[in-house]
């Protein structure tokens, strides 16, 4: 029930400000983008950041046992992502805790299958499988690809984790939130009220998030909004499947994949809206809230009281309405009305975004492109505008943030095509069609996000994070990154590298460490896929056929038939009647037969021209 003591309770769950870390603590919050098959990439830089992490953890142990100087503590405080950045981050909520071997330049392939991020983003998925037509066997199209494959994916990696040991992983908070974005088709309806009975502004909320929360140890609370997430449960479990459509929910690419049913309690929805720093409630935050008052009230959704409390909505990409979540993950390190400090000398928090498209795209028409040409203008123009925030600008434009960091594929200053990954082409897709690709792009993410954390991941060395007698001057001499030419002060760094990843002296040596993957270059062919293409078009163009085009057909031949019959004459009419039985049956296949393949063959020549363009493009990279 909406009422004084819910409120209470989101208030209580929610702080306007948080708490600050720890002395000697910097919390973390890793953001990850949408990047359709580029989440290969993204899983990459998350794999390389346990080891990393991993590694600090054992050197602090090691230093404590010795009684050296014990260096500084970090905390993953929350995770956060959309489209493909959301399944890492739904990845990272079910094996942050686990025990697993890193997918390192030297692992072996039976190690890298046994690293649940690899072995989902590089062995598992795969255009081959999405190709497929086992979701067209009840007679409806739901997606342009056959999705079934990712519910057994999703499936399979919950089944391993049960079998899998925990791993003791200080650096990651307990509980630890995950938040996934959603694309919410259904929307959740306010009403604005203006003076005047019945006078109101209706309006509809479609940006949509699911807020897990993943217990360790202790004993974990779930705020209003929020699901304990329960790792273990069986298949067919109502939590399970809760998890499953919000993690192929927030990658359910429009058209392309399969959107998600979601059920969740109405309630989960109460007082979200007054959590916003231009809220009244951030303006009266110590007023009574016994009885509720008026403008807490008018926040509510305006919900239908007719309909049960349980909550349906069908959900796609989260992408589509916010591609960065970067406000979601810095409000659950900050507060909903709080902020992370931005200076040099006062950061303790910041969020760290995974972009694998940071690059610049391409702008839209400029001049008439017919009805159906605007078609795609429109939807990448509503993406871009969700992705566009003034006050983001402004922060990017001080050189003292120290509050949000970014990594993006690089692959050195000698490279010259437009992106460094391979999943860049084909709008995002062309990783799912060569494993060589998504292995490319996730040595490439472990590569970046060594780099990442030796050289940006810093902070001036007069931070108190480093104070003396948790760094000692041995540490400062080895770990010192120098500040640039205009630079006010030399860095530390927040994750400093050791073990495997530790710094090497040697440049050539240090750069051997996560080295520069080969270019994929050549090692797919558009051919090998042309079979797969051409019989998903025509299984699709079956099923169109079947279910919209056959029954209206057979209508309007019958009636054309008997009207064309009817304008003979009679001594005709009575031939034309005898012989129309004999005439549909010779006539009416093979007019089917057009009908079925000639859609199918059109799609698919047309999808495989554009494959072999963009693999050629690709091809051309390794020389630009």
């Amino acid at each position: 029930m909406a009422d004084g003591a819910e409120l209470a309770r989101w208030i209580r769950a929610y702080p306007a400000e948080a708490q600050r870390p720890a002395e000697g603590t910097f919390a973390l919050g890793l953001c990850m983008a949408g990047a359709v098959s580029a989440g290969a990439y993204t899983a990459g830089v998350l794999d390389l950041m346990v080891e990393a992490l991993d590694a600090f953890a054992a050197e602090k142990a090691r230093r404590r046992a010795a009684g050296e100087a014990p260096l500084h503590e970090v905390r993953l405080s929350v995770l956060g992502g959309a489209s493909a950045g959301g399944m890492c981050a739904a990845l990272g909520a079910v094996f942050l805790d686990a025990a697993f071997p890193h997918a390192t330049p030297e692992a072996d392939a039976a190690a890298r299958a046994a690293n649940p991020l690899y072995d989902a983003w590089v062995r598992r998925i795969d255009m081959r499988h999405l190709l497929g037509t086992d979701d067209l066997r009840e007679g409806s199209i739901v997606s342009a690809l056959d999705c079934t494959v990712l519910d057994e994916i999703v499936e399979a990696l919950l089944d391993a984790r049960r079998a899998m040991a925990g791993a003791e992983r200080p650096w990651l908070a307990d509980p630890l939130p995950v938040m996934l974005t959603l694309a919410n088709l259904r929307g959740v309806p306010y009403a604005l009220r203006f003076a005047g009975p019945g006078f109101s502004h209706f309006m509809w909320r479609h940006a949509d998030h699911l807020r897990f929360v993943v217990p360790r140890g202790a004993a974990a609370q779930a705020g209003p909004d929020e699901t304990l997430l329960d790792r273990f449960r069986p298949r067919g479990d109502p939590l399970r499947e809760l998890f499953k459509a919000a993690t192929l929910g927030t990658g359910a690419f429009p058209a392309a994949l399969r959107p998600r049913v979601i059920r969740r309690p109405r309630a989960d929805y109460a007082f979200r809206a007054l959590l916003h720093p231009r809220s009244r409630l951030a303006e009266e935050a110590d007023a009574p809230l016994d009885p509720l008052p008026v403008w807490a009230r008018e926040c509510l959704p305006d919900w239908d009281e007719s309909e049960p409390d349980e909550y349906r909505m069908l959900c796609v990409d989260g992408g589509a309405m916010d591609n960065e979540p970067l406000e979601l993950v810095r409000r659950a390190l900050a507060g909903w009305n709080g902020r992370n400090p931005r200076a040099g000398h006062e950061a303790d928090r910041a969020v760290i975004l995974v972009d694998p498209f940071a690059n610049r795209e391409q702008p839209g028409p400029d001049g008439e492109v017919g009805l159906f040409g605007a078609v795609l203008p429109l939807f990448n123009a509503l993406v871009r505008e969700s992705r566009f925030k003034a006050e983001d600008l402004a922060l990017a434009a001080s050189p003292d943030t120290y509050s949000r960091f970014l990594i993006a594929p690089s692959r050195g200053p000698g490279w010259r095509a437009p992106g460094a990954i391979a999943a860049g082409y084909l709008g995002g897709f062309m990783g799912f069609f060569s494993e060589a690709y998504r292995h490319h792009d996730f040595m490439l993410g472990r590569r970046n996000a060594r780099s990442f954390l030796l050289r940006h991941l810093v902070l001036p060395m007069g931070n108190p994070l480093f104070a003396a007698g948790r760094w000692s001057e041995a540490d400062v001499s080895r770990h010192l990154v120098r500040r640039t030419p205009d630079g006010p002060e030399d860095h530390l760094p927040i994750i400093p590298l050791f073990g495997r990843l530790a710094r090497r002296d040697d440049p050539a040596a240090d750069d051997a460490v996560e080295p520069l993957p080969a270019w994929p270059a050549g090692r797919f062919n558009a051919k090998d896929i042309a079979e797969p293409i051409a019989r998903r078009a025509q299984r699709l163009a079956e099923v169109a056929y079947e279910r919209f085009v056959r029954p209206r057909l057979d209508t309007i031949a019958a009636e054309t038939a008997d009207k064309l019959i009817a304008r003979q004459s009679w001594p005709t009419r009575g031939l034309l009647r005898l012989a129309r039985p004999w005439l549909e049956r010779r006539l009416w296949p093979r007019a089917e037969e057009v009908l079925r393949s000639v859609p199918a063959r059109y799609l698919a020549d047309r999808a495989l021209a554009r494959i072999g363009a963009a693999v050629a493009e690709l091809d051309k990279a390794e020389l630009a």
